[in-house]
């Protein structure tokens, strides 16, 4: 008989970011797990769903409910009152979850359930505390988590505000996974003293082979028409966080205070920060440098990083997202912040571009492009040495998954061979 997961999720799945949470129960399916879904959505204008399509995945048995109050959420414009809805259609979330799952447990026997990200884990807890989970092992599994900038920071009266993030991290559980996004979840864990510790897995995404011939380069730099300006990109959720507006800015010093115009920025993504972003390139006067591609499928991106001669990010937190780790895998120059654990991945000068964030930041990412621009032998340089970066430190996603469900067959049965422990 297969044994049988069952997730629970806040998160659903998506074609245009994220594959992580798409590809994970799809690892479980192919090593022949009877795989169960119960996944909310969040349709709201503040939520990642709103422009993508529902996704489903064939042989996997999916229930979808939605995050309630999303007239509501829509309809507020003060920040405070927004933040307040919610953090209550959050938590109603945690109940809905928890009850379907509740209605499943008495009908199938499940051998694991699998909680991602915090909504997904403080349901599975639910459950616990109302002992519906025997003899049923616990997942947690998180993408990161923003818990150890804030305490970094004393910021204590958001750590207070953000309770639950909190709880999720600490409440125990068979098995604990958080992707290392660069965020340094292991030191928030730490801090914490959380009891996942005990049985805690630290591990990169995985990133598959993206290259394309420089054929199909070429054939995409007319499609999009860059003829023979540089191409610079970032790829990304439009959210404050991202902080897309640095990589605007340093358009707008290129272009009005060192008079340098041959090139395109092509932001790929949507997000509720994009008429603000529209709205700062318009006052720099720099429409004809800045095209806003929406969001696209995760096919079609490979093909805009292999195009790419240049790759922005400049996220607040952390940089180490998928993106960077697909830009490191399409062997692109690179510029992006010295924050979180990015400067593990990125070296100054070496192998991409690193900085950190201070009065100057804007200038000298600036400058440092137009040597990129302007220096063949450096371009040369970054290039060679981010190819020794890709083969040294990525992972397919092959391998990260097949380590992650070798970890929960160990769970299962006991079995103490686990080759990727």
């Amino acid at each position: 008989m297969n044994n049988c997961i069952l997730f629970l999720s806040g998160l659903d799945f998506k074609e245009k970011s994220i594959q992580v949470i798409r590809k994970t129960p799809k690892a479980y399916l192919k090593a022949g797990y009877n795989v169960y879904y119960i996944v909310a959505r969040d349709n709201s204008i503040d939520g990642d769903y709103f422009y993508e399509r529902e996704v489903n995945i064939e042989g996997i048995d999916i229930l979808r409910v939605y995050y309630p109050l999303k007239r509501v959420k829509n309809r507020f414009r003060i920040r405070f009152l927004k933040k307040i809805v919610i953090k209550i259609s959050n938590y109603l979330v945690v109940i809905i979850l928890a009850l379907r799952a509740s209605k499943l447990l008495k009908k199938e026997k499940i051998d694991v359930i699998y909680g991602y990200e915090v909504i997904g884990v403080l349901a599975v807890h639910l459950l616990k505390i109302f002992r519906k989970l025997k003899n049923v092992k616990i997942v947690s599994r998180f993408q990161g988590t923003w818990f150890h900038f804030i305490l970094q920071n004393k910021k204590y009266l958001k750590a207070l505000v953000n309770w639950e993030h909190f709880l999720a991290l600490y409440l125990p559980s068979d098995l604990c996974i958080m992707t290392n996004d660069g965020t340094r979840g292991d030191k928030a864990l730490a801090a914490i003293r959380s009891k996942n510790l005990r049985n805690f897995k630290f591990w990169v995404n995985g990133v598959d082979e993206l290259k394309i011939s420089i054929k199909g380069k070429d054939e995409y730099r007319e499609k999009l028409n860059i003829k023979d300006r540089f191409m610079f990109l970032t790829v990304c959720r439009l959210e404050k966080w991202k902080r897309l507006d640095r990589v605007i800015e340093v358009c707008n010093f290129l272009v009005n205070r060192y008079n340098y115009q041959n090139f395109i920025l092509l932001i790929v993504g949507d997000g509720s920060e994009k008429p603000a972003l529209v709205s700062l390139v318009k006052r720099y006067g720099i429409e004809n440098y800045v095209s806003f591609e929406g969001a696209k499928i995760h096919n079609e991106i490979k093909y805009y990083l292999n195009t790419a001669d240049i790759f922005f990010s400049t996220y607040d937190s952390s940089n180490v997202g998928n993106p960077l780790l697909e830009a490191i895998r399409t062997n692109k120059i690179i510029f992006t912040l010295n924050n979180g654990d990015t400067n593990s991945w990125i070296k100054h000068g070496i192998n991409g571009f690193i900085y950190d964030i201070d009065e100057n930041l804007i200038d000298n990412m600036a400058k440092d492009v137009l040597k990129v621009i302007n220096e063949v032998s450096l371009r040369e340089k970054i290039i060679s040495n981010i190819k020794r970066t890709e083969k040294e430190k990525l992972w397919t996603w092959d391998e990260r998954l097949q380590a992650e469900v070798s970890e929960v067959e160990t769970l299962i049965d006991g079995r103490k061979d686990n080759k990727f422990s």
